[in-house]
């Protein structure tokens, strides 16, 4: 790291709050909207080092997850603890999926239009192979995450609810062990930001490697803040490994396959008959990418996309009516490429880590005054139903909101911002401003460099997650303290390498640690799953600063249903 330097130039500005929300998806606007309906009076301020509001959400397609009022959603529940192999929070998840429909007839309330049947029913896409889980799309193919940042964000900015952009959070600020605001700089004018709230509620989406697809911005700060302010973490090992188009982008593919989509190798093999002849392509993209990397080594590469199973009135289900795809579309069909009509060929891509903060049932965290919602929060194990994050984000949101209001209720004095801790952070943020130094565009390529191969990725094995670990703290040792910044965007790359550094660590030690194969991880040196393997693993800061990882059983004894069955039984690699 850089000296320190003198930080008397750099103008602090203080931002008092009652709400500080860091993230302006999904779940960061829910929590808003519903803060501001239990009281209208109280100050919300929404920070995101974007530029727009949204997040994943305005490229999303708008599919929704919801238990209708004529279904179980005990059913939806044991479909999910079959799916993540055991690994199901199954009083979360049963409280999630008990409010899905009030957040969809909320959505639909402000303007968001589901696709119906001609009876008027809603049109639901049955999900993995399961038995009861469904997606309900939205009415217009490529517009229908749009359409509801769009409501959304008007109905929260009619309320009051503020909002600041291009402004990155680096640390949390503590009065003893109650949270009291955050601290972090604007990515443009480099001006120092403090935020004095009475409560934080994280809401800034999975952590990741910046691959494509619009997965540039969450990169592990979220994770690292929390962490460092001694919140709880977990499932390090999972990760999203997508399938995606070679050429270009697709958004969709959980609705394509259940209607009859699936892959074929170079010789027009469906090969995931091969290695799941239940289920075949209609399974989770991790499954289906194990066996393209398996493809490849046998020489069966490339893969290509077919959709020539699907039938001519499930079309209107996935062709693009409006909105970017549509314009994709297009640009396709003039460069004579119909993705409707021919072959496309698709590549894994590594997309996101799945870790998130541990939380109780209500997104509070062990950190009093601190939450956590949407893809912050970690629920799902590295297998993922479409739909799933519109929905979680929804009620997790709502969740966090009325658990940091009743807090607020009891607090005796407001948590005080102590200067002393300030000074402290500012100096850290701003040492590596206006150096010389490793341009953080190449530390991050050489992290990627580590992570993205098959064998780290995919297929992990023990000697392959060694050396990247190895080769990770080559990394950190030789470039990542070296880094400079000429100005605040670059300052804020620094700030994203490192947090990436972060969380790669934990990701490579997570996946050392567990030796089997289990939902969204995948050991090709442990392809079974191991008898003791049904625990989460927790990461937490140790008195000495480090982070330290344990095992937590699930807790069988206190949930209502047995396992009676794994997902991961379907396939053979």
């Amino acid at each position: 790291m850089m000296k320190e330097k003198d930080m008397t130039a750099i103008e602090n500005k203080t931002v008092k709050t009652d709400v500080l929300i860091i993230g302006g998806g999904p779940a960061g606007m829910w929590s808003a909207k519903r803060i501001k309906e239990l009281d209208e009076k109280l100050d919300i301020i929404i920070v995101d080092k974007g530029g727009k509001w949204g997040g994943q959400m305005t490229i999303s397609g708008g599919d929704f997850d919801a238990v209708l009022p004529d279904e179980d959603v005990s059913d939806w529940v044991k479909d999910l603890i079959y799916y993540y192999d055991g690994l199901c929070e199954q009083d979360i998840v049963e409280k999630l999926f008990s409010m899905s429909y009030d957040r969809m007839m909320e959505y639909q309330e402000l303007g968001c239009t589901f696709l119906c049947k001609d009876d008027g029913s809603y049109k639901g896409v049955p999900q993995r192979g399961l038995d009861h889980v469904k997606l309900y799309p939205a009415k217009y193919k490529g517009r229908g995450g749009e359409e509801m940042f769009k409501n959304l964000s008007s109905a929260i900015y009619k309320k009051g609810v503020k909002r600041l952009g291009r402004i990155m959070i680096t640390n949390l600020l503590k009065d003893k062990e109650k949270i009291s605001g955050a601290v972090g700089f604007d990515i443009r004018s480099g001006e120092f930001y403090i935020f004095e709230a009475k409560v934080v509620i994280l809401c800034c989406g999975n952590s990741g490697w910046k691959p494509s697809y619009g997965k540039n911005l969450a990169t592990g700060e979220c994770l690292k803040m929390a962490f460092e302010a001694g919140a709880e973490l977990r499932n390090f090992e999972f990760t999203k490994v997508w399938n995606v188009p070679k050429l270009f982008s697709w958004e969709g593919q959980t609705t394509l396959m259940p209607l009859g989509a699936r892959f074929v190798n170079k010789n027009g093999e469906a090969f995931m008959d091969k290695y799941s002849p239940v289920l075949g392509a209609n399974t989770d993209p991790h499954y289906i990418t194990i066996a393209m990397a398996k493809e490849a080594l046998a020489g069966n590469a490339p893969i290509y996309f077919d959709i020539s199973k699907i039938k001519e009135e499930d079309v209107i289900l996935i062709k693009p009516q409006i909105g970017w795809q549509l314009m994709n579309h297009e640009k396709l069909c003039a460069l004579g490429i119909d993705f409707f009509k021919d072959n496309t060929e698709w590549n894994p891509q590594l997309n996101e880590l799945l870790a998130g903060i541990v939380t109780d049932i209500n997104g509070a965290t062990c950190v009093p005054g601190l939450y956590a919602a949407g893809r912050s929060r970690s629920i799902d194990p590295g297998v993922y139903i479409g739909g799933f994050a519109l929905s979680t984000t929804s009620t997790t949101g709502y969740l966090a909101a009325e658990a940091a209001f009743a807090y607020m209720q009891g607090l005796e004095h407001t948590p005080v911002a102590h200067q002393d801790q300030i000074d402290s952070y500012k100096n850290e943020i701003y040492c590596w401003l206006g150096t010389g130094g490793i341009a953080p565009k190449d530390v991050m390529r050489k992290i990627q460099q580590i992570v993205f191969p098959y064998d780290v990725s995919i297929l992990k094995t023990e000697a392959s997650l060694t050396k990247a670990l190895t080769r990770l703290e080559s990394i950190n040792h030789d470039f990542l303290g070296r880094m400079g910044a000429a100005d605040p965007h670059y300052l804020m790359k620094v700030w994203e390498t490192i947090a990436t550094s972060f969380i790669t660590e934990l990701h490579l030690k997570a996946s050392l640690e567990r030796k089997e194969s289990r939902a969204g991880h995948y050991r090709d040196d442990y392809p079974e799953r191991a008898a003791d393997g049904l625990y989460w693993l927790h990461v937490k800061k140790n008195a000495g600063g480090k982070a330290e990882m344990y095992k937590r059983a699930v807790p069988l004894d206190t949930y209502k249903y047995p396992i009676t069955r794994y997902y991961g039984d379907n396939f053979k690699f």
